[in-house]
């Protein structure tokens, strides 16, 4: 009925291989035992609910006084911050890349003495963030930390602490990742259809002529020589490297959309990414750049124009690569695609950068949960699927997405639930091995929500160290992989009733949606 089996094939062969804005969060719709951590963090929250109300009510003076001197558009900006869904929109919102200019000179007087006020408050509400995200990090809730760093750098866009431990650094008045501060260096320009480009050649390249191997040529030239993968076009990002035969404005969209992802991927498991005592020295020097260096490898990623291509690339080491629609091959650490013009093909590109990015942030080569917790590795990598792009900004964790609808049929229909003990103590090839494979699939991905939505998020860091614990046991390490019951502090049993109040909740509230928009 859900179609599971097609979408998850191609993540099955991963294995074999050794391998909004997060939606409303809202509280569960049951009796739970509070645990010392989840109270712990309702104190957080209640301190940064304390924070907003401040904020808030002066907000609302500052709005009536702009409409009272008949500034309209100062007090529609001002509205705009009260927005209630604003917090949770903030990975949608691009930082601004110049320093924040002096207000004008020239300026009405009144307009002027607002717009000063309003920068104020906005500083002086950053820093009560500031304040409050160190704190919750000494309190055991990192996740949390971050989130409260990124909307302090929205109000305050010039916080050097906030900026730096988001990944940026100061090049004359503006605020660049070190990437971007190198091309510049180079005198290399950005361009929407080009990538990264001599600054000297945007207006050739524009006019039609490309430049390969020390000479000029016309674009149909250009394409006829990249057909061959050999020689196929480079787009250069942040984080990524995309070659590609199929065209360079396919490469730098590739490019884009990774570049995006990656924002959102970071900011969701910074955690992951550094430990606690690594993010508290991230606070405590006030922050140190996150970004790669131009010299660092970047995350490999290969884009056929054809099918046929991919598998005659791939066949010979892997027989079964016909089946797969991409994957992350850990022995080169290369994901693979091909366009397919009848598919979404971000869906796959997000789900094995998910792998790509969590295999690399070590630089050995090891096996993952081969003896247990394998589902929550295919599981996070479903749920990064959900991941889309739109008008209104980055959305992730939707309850409609077809992974999460799979997995709630399958546990409120179906009646098909795998006790979380048991799910956990599959490894890699009990997993894969499964002849219930797809349920599995729309179970993990189920969990793997419940985990990071379930009671306003007090479970995600808890999912996340776990995730992270798994990724440094792999090999020869003697690292315990704590339960997500010990890192919860929640009984087994426990959770696993909370899942299905969780996921009936879910339902009744997608449920209510429908009916009143049906009205």
């Amino acid at each position: 009925m859900w179609e599971e089996k097609q979408l998850c094939n191609f993540r099955c062969l991963w294995a074999i291989l050794f391998f909004g804005v997060i939606s409303g969060q809202f509280q569960a719709a049951c009796a739970q035992k509070v645990s010392p951590s989840a109270i712990r963090l309702k104190l957080l929250q209640a301190k940064n609910e304390k924070i907003h109300q401040k904020f808030q009510t002066s907000l609302e003076q500052l709005e009536s006084e702009s409409k009272q001197a008949g500034l309209s558009q100062l007090a529609l900006k001002i509205q705009r911050l009260q927005d209630p869904d604003l917090v949770s929109d903030l990975r949608s919102v691009s930082l601004p890349k110049k320093i924040l200019p002096p207000i004008p000179a020239d300026s009405p007087a009144e307009e002027k003495l607002i717009r000063n006020r309003l920068r104020i408050l906005r500083k002086e509400h950053a820093i009560d963030l500031y304040v409050l995200a160190r704190n919750s990090l000494n309190s055991g809730f990192p996740s949390f930390a971050y989130s409260l760093v990124r909307e302090t750098a929205f109000h305050d866009s010039d916080h050097r602490m906030a900026r730096r431990l988001l990944g940026y650094v100061k090049d004359k008045d503006q605020w660049v990742t070190p990437i971007v501060k190198e091309m510049l260096l180079n005198r290399k320009v950005w361009h929407d259809q080009f990538g990264w480009i001599l600054k000297s050649r945007v207006k050739n390249y524009e006019a039609g002529q490309r430049y390969v191997n020390g000479r000029w040529m016309s674009i149909e030239k250009e394409a006829e020589i990249r057909k061959d993968f050999r020689r196929a076009w480079e787009v250069r990002t942040d984080h990524f490297l995309i070659k590609t035969n199929h065209s360079l404005a396919m490469g730098v969209e590739i490019g884009k959309a990774l570049e995006d992802y990656y924002q959102v991927f970071f900011q969701t498991f910074a955690t992951f990414f550094n430990s606690p005592q690594q993010m508290k020295s991230l606070f405590q020097s006030a922050g140190r750049s996150r970004s790669r260096s131009i010299k660092q490898k970047p995350h490999e990623v290969h884009y056929f124009a054809t099918k046929e291509e991919y598998v005659k690339k791939l066949i010979n080491k892997i027989p079964q690569i016909e089946i797969t629609n991409g994957l992350y091959y850990t022995s080169d650490r290369v994901s693979y695609f091909f366009h397919d013009p009848n598919a979404n093909n971000e869906i796959t590109l997000f789900h094995e950068a998910t792998h790509q990015l969590f295999f690399e942030s070590d630089p050995k080569h090891r096996s993952i949960a081969e003896k247990e917790n394998f589902w929550i590795i295919e599981g996070i990598a479903c749920y990064m699927e959900s991941f889309r792009r739109n008008g209104k900004g980055p959305v992730l964790g939707d309850p409609n997405y077809q992974r999460f609808q799979a997995g709630r049929y399958r546990y409120l229909n179906d009646k098909y639930y795998i006790p979380l003990r048991k799910f956990s103590a599959m490894g890699m090839n009990d997993f894969q091995n499964q002849p219930n494979i797809a349920k599995n699939y729309s179970q993990a991905s189920g969990l793997t929500r419940f985990f990071m939505h379930y009671d306003g998020g007090s479970y995600r860091d808890a999912l996340i160290e776990h995730l992270s614990l798994i990724y440094r046991s792999a090999g020869n390490r003697v690292v315990i992989v704590k339960s997500l019951s010990t890192l919860t502090d929640t009984s087994i049993t426990e959770l696993d009733t909370q899942y299905g109040e969780f996921l009936r909740a879910t339902q009744d509230q997608l449920n209510e949606q429908k009916a009143a928009a049906a009205r």
